[in-house]
């Protein structure tokens, strides 16, 4: 039982990874369409180890949800390169866990990565990915285990906005606090990409189990910028001073773990299945 009542009765989405970026923003969504379970590993309604089979299966049988929206990952590129088994087991193995343990009757919400397309120009197409790192393999990985169910929706994104969660900071937060604080950062004008605001993004994937989708979709703004860009355009939004950005390219970073230089999404297939233009990037960092 969660919050006192028996589940099973209504609508239950239970989101993993709740103490992630995303995952307070996809609580504050979905309660507004039923009720919400959460796990995270040492935390949550109930707190679970996702690469365990047995804790797993105790999860799904208390949480017994009509939708899983899984979001939790190890997302740390670099750290990815250097452990791919630690990649392997947060990104692939809990979502094989997940499917072997979950009711056919409920939907997995895959939340994946525009790391598993090539470093080719984009914007990139479902059906195109080639991943050239650790972390793209292992979220492709997550993707086939999740696929193996046709009623699965498997979500490729990339998001911003205000960290919710003590720790944890996104790009739009580095900027800010750097710029802020006058300390200087770098921002790539090589590496291109289509993000979305957290709350967009959990909107929309609202509407997207609302409208009962299924298989493989590209979830991002329509317009993408380089870093640079963005970067620049939230010190517009935020009224902060851009005397401490450098110009960079990501290429000179030797120790960086290689990385797709053009992230954009083609969102076409989202836009035809929901009858909806996506935002531009832009627009997006006006929502800051």
């Amino acid at each position: 039982m969660v919050g006192g009542e028996p589940l099973g009765l209504v609508t239950t989405f239970l989101i993993t990874g709740a103490e992630g970026l995303l995952g307070p923003y996809l609580v504050e969504e979905f309660r507004k369409h039923g009720r919400v379970v959460t796990s995270s590993r040492n935390s949550g309604d109930l707190p679970c180890d996702l690469t365990s089979p047995d804790a797993v299966r105790a999860l799904l049988t208390e949480a017994a949800p009509t939708h899983v929206l899984h979001a939790a990952a190890l997302t740390n590129v670099d750290r990815c390169e250097l452990e791919p088994d630690v990649a392997d087991a947060g990104n692939r193995l809990t979502t094989a866990n997940l499917m072997a343990a979950k009711p056919s009757t409920s939907q997995l919400v895959y939340l994946s990565t525009d790391q598993v397309y090539p470093n080719t120009a984009g914007p990139h197409r479902e059906g195109t990915e080639t991943p050239i790192n650790v972390y793209g393999r292992s979220k492709l990985a997550g993707e086939l285990a999740a696929a193996e169910q046709k009623s699965s929706l498997i979500v490729r994104t990339n998001l911003f906005g205000p960290s919710r969660t003590e720790g944890r900071a996104s790009l739009s937060d580095f900027v800010a606090r750097s710029l802020g604080a006058r300390k200087p950062i770098t921002m790539f004008r090589d590496v291109l990409f289509s993000p979305l605001h957290m709350t967009t993004l959990a909107a929309f994937l609202a509407d997207m189990v609302k409208a009962e989708l299924t298989g493989i979709v590209n979830l991002g703004s329509r317009n993408g910028l380089s870093k640079l860009e963005f970067g620049l355009a939230v010190a517009a939004q935020l009224k902060l001073p851009i005397g401490g950005i450098s110009v960079g390219l990501s290429t000179s970073v030797a120790t960086r773990a290689p990385r797709p230089l053009d992230l954009r999404l083609d969102v076409e297939r989202v836009e035809r299945l929901l009858g909806r233009v996506m935002p531009n990037c832009i627009d997006e960092i006006t929502r800051l």
